[in-house]
């Protein structure tokens, strides 16, 4: 997944570009759908480099997995 293409869809969904680097806020990120979890959240804080693998507990495990979801619910 490109990260740039990732936020751009995440910022054209939710209107909200608050949080470093222009990406999207939590509140706004769990607000896309209710398929959204707390895995979906940290797989895509650790894409964005927020934080590394070692700082998150709940990852699953196929991040990239994770990742198309987030972008296809917001295209």
């Amino acid at each position: 997944m490109d990260k740039e293409k990732l936020k751009e869809a995440l910022k054209r969904k939710t209107n909200c570009s608050i949080q470093y680097d222009g990406w999207t806020c939590a509140t706004c990120f769990f607000a896309i759908s209710d398929e959204l979890t707390n895995q979906d959240w940290q797989s895509l804080l650790l894409f964005r480099g927020d934080y590394t693998r070692k700082e998150l507990d709940n990852l699953p495990e196929d991040i990239e997995k994770t990742l198309q979801k987030i972008y296809d619910l917001c295209v």
